[in-house]
């Protein structure tokens, strides 16, 4: 008797020590599952916030669901049948996070990385393993942007708590403290005058009708790099020239914030080791204003690099005191680097006082009668110059086709150009008639999304707009009677698209949305996204990384225009009351047109001004 009891205790024993143990199972593979969510599903990354957060520090992405009963569980799995209702927010530290241009994570990866040659400034994207998947705050006390054209003199100092550069750069006028506002008198490090009077002066040594700069429209797209805080480029924008106003995130970190926050076209970048992402050919103008490059390293590569971009007949515009110093250091500089042009064929077209500028040849005439065995050497017949996302930087000529040499490849003047015709849409494969047909359409489209989006819109809601699947700028060149500029970016899988673009006199960039873009949170009013998250599903990356991407960048109280499949747009809608992109929603079925890809729907929203954690938005 007493053994039969000892067995039964041993089995209801055995019973107990196996329950817990199937339950100690199943909690730490729950752990590890959300611990490692994205090795297992994208979406579900792990690292970096407040709320929500793991052992690690790492975030879930998922904080709360509910079933959402109008979403095709067919083509998105079961899952696709719950609502997000709330995301984690970043610490407060993130607050002006760009994921790949984090310096913290080359240190963090112990990533190989060259000083010298600007590496640390390059892109170095986080593994989906480390992202910051959650939602970054807004700083201590942010307010709406100040509007265009008023931003281009003020901004708020809450919204960029930063006064560095106003004490460093106090006495060359780039910015001063004014009570709760930064204010942009329009001097730089090399026009202390004001850049309005700099670039006349520019105008003069040229010789072009009445001071102007543009030229009567032959001059449209310039490139300034180290540009600060971009104040020759806010005073270009008077003569009817578009600036992409370069600079590095270095020690100057929060000069682009600065020029975005103005609504001044700009971006982040750096002349390092790779192309600058834009195809050859695509602005008349560069200029550099006390830039602290090193042209004459690695054989002049970093000049070589400029000379990719410019048009025939472009010119490069420098002042630096290798111009006009006559201590012993700046005259060897001078002498290598007028030796240096001389070689790439460049001419002097004027020299005064402090300034310079060189001219690029229309032909290849020159390179044809130079010395054999003279460098730079010409790149070779098969190097696509046009290349330039993730493309290493070469110390060579790019020579021009025979059709750049000829009449035909010449651009009319601007305005004109913005729908003429590009010379070069025989080379991405497109008639005059489809290109034609393509602008009436987003004409037509643009004019539909400002009627929807009327009753939550002021004439000054929109400065900086971004079209994240640009195509040919259709989208772009329809916005351009209104105060407004757009960031044309063209996915790398359609890179071609690019110079078309820059034909038009519009602006843009290459890039990968499998990644986070090169920007500051909080700089576009208006994001405009055609077909991009099918395609970005299409090539296995997460499109609630996008989601949270474009969050980051889209200002409080700005907008966002999703056109997509309607699948697509059902599975998107279950993440706006997580995103705070519930301000204002619009949704609705588009007329079917020449570009529309089968059955597509248009989701319009705008994002809320929150603060603090989402329990408290």
């Amino acid at each position: 008797m007493r053994a039969r009891e000892m067995t039964n205790m041993e089995v209801v024993l055995g019973r107990k020590i196996f329950s817990s143990l199937l339950v100690a199972f199943i909690l730490a593979l729950s752990i590890l599952c959300l611990y490692y969510g994205t090795s297992f599903a994208p979406g579900l990354p792990r690292r970096g916030a407040s709320d929500g957060t793991d052992a690690d520090g790492g975030s879930r992405m998922f904080d709360d669901v509910e079933l959402f009963p109008g979403a095709p569980s067919s083509l998105y799995g079961e899952s696709a049948n719950l609502v997000v209702k709330s995301l984690p927010v970043c610490d407060m530290r993130l607050s002006e996070l760009i994921p790949c241009l984090d310096r913290s994570l080359i240190y963090q990866l112990k990533l190989r990385v060259n000083l010298t040659l600007m590496e640390h400034y390059e892109r170095h994207c986080p593994p989906a393993g480390r992202r910051f998947n959650c939602l970054i705050p807004p700083p201590v006390g942010y307010k709406v942007p100040i509007s265009w054209p008023a931003s281009r003199d003020q901004v708020w100092k809450a919204n960029i708590p930063h006064t560095h550069l106003a004490e460093e750069k106090s006495d060359q006028r780039w910015m001063v403290v004014n009570g709760d506002k930064i204010n942009f008198p329009g001097g730089g490090t090399h026009f202390h005058a004001g850049a309005d009077k700099y670039i006349i002066h520019i105008a003069q040594m040229l010789k072009f009708r009445n001071d102007n700069l543009s030229d009567g429209g032959n001059i449209r797209t310039v490139l300034d790099v180290g540009c600060g805080v971009a104040s020759f480029g806010a005073y270009l924008l008077i003569h009817n020239i578009i600036a992409m106003s370069l600079a590095p995130n270095d020690v100057h970190e929060n000069q682009i914030q600065f020029a975005l926050e103005r609504g001044i076209p700009s971006t982040l970048g750096v002349l390092g080791t790779k192309r600058l992402p834009y195809p050859s050919r695509s602005f008349e103008l560069a200029h550099c204003s006390r830039c602290r490059i090193d042209w004459l390293q690695r054989d002049g590569i970093l000049l070589l690099e400029l000379d990719r971009v410019l048009r025939p007949g472009g010119y490069f515009v420098y002042s630096s005191p290798e111009a006009y110093a006559t201590d012993e250091k700046n005259r060897r500089i001078w002498n290598a680097m007028s030796d240096l042009v001389r070689r790439m064929c460049w001419k002097v077209a004027s020299k005064r006082n402090q300034t310079v500028i060189w001219v690029k040849p229309l032909t290849n005439g020159c390179y044809m009668r130079r010395n054999p065995g003279t460098l730079p050497s010409l790149c070779s017949s098969d190097e696509d110059s046009d290349a330039a996302w993730n493309v290493s930087m070469k110390a060579c000529i790019t020579p021009y086709s025979k059709r750049v040499s000829s009449a035909k490849g010449k651009l009319v003047s601007w305005p004109q150009r913005l729908v003429t015709p590009s010379p070069r849409l025989e080379e991405v494969g497109i008639s005059d008639e489809k290109y034609n047909e393509d602008t009436e359409v987003w004409n037509w489209r643009v004019l539909e999304y400002w009627k929807q989006m009327k009753p939550e819109i002021q004439q000054d809601s929109f400065r900086n707009i971004m079209d994240m699947t640009a195509n040919f700028g259709g989208f772009a060149a329809s916005l351009v009677n209104k105060h407004v500029w757009v960031m044309n970016v063209v996915p790398v899988n359609e890179s071609s698209k690019l110079k078309i673009i820059y034909d038009r006199g519009l602006i843009g960039t290459l890039h990968d949305w499998c990644e986070s873009f090169s920007t500051y949170p909080r700089t576009y009013d208006l994001l405009h996204a055609w077909l991009l998250m099918s395609e970005v599903e299409k090539q296995g990356c997460s499109v609630e990384d996008l989601l949270i991407e474009m969050d980051r960048m889209l200002r409080p109280m700005g907008f966002a225009i999703i056109r997509d499949k309607v699948p697509m747009i059902n599975y998107i809608k279950r993440f706006l009351t997580a995103l705070r992109w519930d301000h204002w929603i619009s949704d609705m079925e588009p007329k079917v047109d020449a570009l529309s890809m089968g059955e597509e729907r248009v989701l319009i929203i705008r994002k809320k001004l929150w603060k603090g954690s989402p329990e408290k938005p």
